[in-house]
């Protein structure tokens, strides 16, 4: 498995898999919050709190990508009469509306809980 190294984050030397990985996903942002004690579980939920105005870009990102991606279906559609090419694109639509769905899902439930 492939991981990096957290002091390469922004760098000239941070790998591209890297850099491609935090630009389309959230995960490196949040923290555990069921390992350590209560006083360490306590932090990493407010940090995950915090952390949740970078959602909607992350959101805003997906919802483009999906866009895109359904565009370029109904162009490939309209103009082949192929079927498998379209279906490639609107595939990867509905995967893009699955992961805008979780972030939206995340993005409310941490909003929720800083009230």
């Amino acid at each position: 498995m492939l991981r990096a190294d957290p002091t390469l984050f922004g760098t000239v030397h941070e790998p591209l898999w890297s850099l491609l990985y935090r630009y389309w996903f959230w995960g490196w942002l949040f923290r555990d919050v069921n390992e350590g004690d209560l006083v360490r579980r306590a932090s990493s939920w407010r940090h995950n709190v915090a952390m949740r105005a970078c959602l909607p870009t992350y959101m805003w990102r997906w919802l483009v990508c999906t866009a895109a991606t359904a565009t370029v279906a109904q162009g490939v559609e309209a103009s082949t009469a192929a079927a498998v090419v379209p279906a490639i694109f609107y595939t990867s639509s509905v995967i893009a509306v699955l992961v805008f769905g979780v972030a939206l899902t995340i993005w409310m439930f941490l909003s929720r809980s800083a009230e």
